[in-house]
């Protein structure tokens, strides 16, 4: 056996905060290992100096430890990682769609054989005592097959060697010496040499069969014409309606700018006028003005006389050039019937085609919806609850099942098979399927994570499969003061937006669409997943070191 070939895998030596396989490795005190830069930028950014936490078990020290490089596991680390680089073809890891290896342990490997007499498959290293060891000679070794469990009597648990034509059955031999002793059997090979004809009179009929279904796949492609030539009627259809929609709006905005200039225009014409007249005024008033200092100054008494009651009588009234602005240039009417327009049309550029069912070929349901809008979700909005079954230890919940708060001791929480052990998580109570629903949370603290996940989430251990959106049976949204993240299936991706403690989560199970929201005094779509839900969906909360989630409770009337 190849003993340089290790079972192990660098992938099992993972880091709790990054989640991904330890760098540059270092042990605490507590005995828990990290990445170097994990956790030192955990403790640099610590809320509360002097004092330093493992984020795994949490214990507190006064005095910063001192970081070392853990030289074993590094060493470790890169053998495993030297030893899988050198796995040859028949050595690599099984896919979906490969016989994988049933001695393997934790990640498999391809299998090259299987053996009949011990019923299992093997990959090439751990194949090797059937090839080297006289103890197995005698095993009966094939090509990698699945389905063993197929090639064994339900009953005795022994290979099927005979076939039994009085049932129509493949039996062991324990078979052939108890309950079909005296029926007719013969060996799989002799059954396949005579089925083998028959199998021929199929083939013919399936080549009958196969003409016919190609005659009816071209009358098929002639639907398809047909189809696409009725779709293309009809989007030119709409495309004219929405086309004279717009020019009816580009009317429309035509003559409202034509009335505004044209009103814009009369005021302008008629302050200038006033403007030409108080001109001419005021140069008469100036020739006045000279000709009374010119007869102030005459020392003719009787000129002076008869030309002062002139200036007297001349002035006359005061004209009045009072002109009044008004900044609303359209009619009141006209100015609430565009505002009411405008709502709607701002109302408008907010909907959406959303698809309301997977399964309706025929009539696929699109319905509009106002996805952008607050007010278009709050009529989905759902009560939710923690349950008390589900949160781990480390966790506390209050104010009747809605906030969830990370706590420094262990809560008394009685055992249960559906309580998170390691991972501090928390599941809701209400299962979400066949509906629409939205709710929002206030979150607090360093870090959360906020989604929804299948019951059958692992509750127990460290491993990720725990963790919510580090599998395939849940989706989540990662919070911090920095940035966003999303993850469903290990998959991650990081969101760079504003901070902010008020998140809107946005479930349309029919159409397989999750929405993360989030909340300020805007409403910003953070990510949006697409998929097909095929089970009920619990909300679920992950809570860091001194945070909390707290869910609000909801009403159309908060719009």
């Amino acid at each position: 056996m190849e003993a340089g070939k290790p079972s192990l895998s660098a992938d099992q030596y993972f880091c709790p905060m990054c989640l991904d396989a330890l760098n540059e490795p270092v042990t605490i005190s507590c005995g828990h290992s990290y990445c170097m830069d994990c956790i030192n930028d955990y403790w640099d950014k610590s809320d509360t100096p002097g004092i330093y936490k493992c984020p795994e078990c949490r214990e507190t020290f006064t005095v910063r430890p001192q970081i070392k490089r853990n030289t074993m596991l590094k060493d470790i680390l890169e053998k495993l990682k030297g030893a899988e680089a050198d796995v040859g073809p028949s050595q690599s890891y099984a896919g979906p769609d490969d016989v994988s290896c049933d001695v393997c342990s934790r990640r498999k490997r391809k299998a090259s054989k299987t053996c009949l007499t011990c019923m299992a498959s093997y990959c090439e290293a751990h194949l090797q005592p059937h090839r080297k060891s006289e103890a197995f000679k005698r095993h009966k070794l094939e090509e990698a097959t699945g389905n063993l469990q197929e090639k064994l009597c339900a009953q005795h648990h022994k290979v099927l060697e005979i076939f039994c034509r009085t049932d129509d059955t493949c039996v062991c031999l324990l078979c052939v010496a108890t309950e079909h002793k005296s029926h007719d059997t013969v060996t799989p090979e002799e059954e396949r040499t005579e089925r083998q004809s028959q199998l021929g009179e199929k083939k013919a009929e399936m080549i009958k069969r196969i003409q016919e279904k190609e005659e009816k796949l071209a009358e098929m492609k002639e639907t398809i014409v047909r189809i696409q030539s009725s779709a293309e009627k009809e989007v030119q259809e709409h495309e004219e309606t929405f086309k004279s929609m717009l020019q009816s709006i580009e009317k429309l905005r035509s003559e409202v700018t034509e009335v505004i200039r044209d009103y814009m225009q009369r005021k302008v014409g008629k302050v200038k006028e006033l403007m030409t007249k108080l001109e001419n005024e005021i140069k008469d008033l100036k020739t006045r003005d000279t000709d009374m200092t010119e007869l102030s100054q005459t020392d003719d008494h009787v000129h002076f006389l008869k030309r002062f009651q002139y200036f007297c009588d001349s002035l006359g009234e005061e004209d009045k050039f009072n002109i009044s602005i008004n900044e609303d240039f359209l009619p009141d009417t006209l100015r609430i019937s565009f505002s009411e327009m405008k709502k709607s049309l701002e109302e408008m550029s907010s909907w959406e085609f959303v698809k309301s069912s997977e399964t309706e070929v025929d009539n696929p349901g699109y319905i509009l919806h106002n996805l952008r809008s607050r007010n278009g979700l709050l009529k989905y909005s759902c009560p939710l609850t923690l349950d008390s079954n589900t949160v781990h230890r480390c966790l506390h919940l209050s104010e009747e099942n809605k906030k969830v708060t990370d706590k420094f001791t262990v809560s008394p929480y009685p055992d249960h098979p559906d309580r998170f052990d390691c991972r501090p998580q928390v599941l809701c109570r209400e299962a979400l399927s066949g509906s629409r629903c939205y709710w929002e949370v206030e979150w607090s603290g360093d870090m959360i994570d906020i989604g929804v996940t299948y019951k059958g989430i692992t509750r127990k251990g460290q491993s990720k499969e725990c963790l919510l959106g580090f599998n395939d049976k849940s989706w989540r949204l990662f919070c911090s003061r920095s940035s966003y993240a999303v993850c469903h299936n290990n998959m991650k991706f990081v969101i760079r937006a504003p901070c902010s403690p008020r998140i809107g989560v946005y479930l349309d199970y029919p159409a397989g669409c999750l929405s993360f929201y989030s909340i300020s005094h805007t409403m910003t779509l953070l990510h949006r997943f697409k998929t097909s839900f095929t089970e009920s969906l619990y909300p679920g909360f992950g809570v860091g070191l001194n945070s909390s989630v707290t869910i609000h409770s909801l009403s159309p009337s908060d719009q």
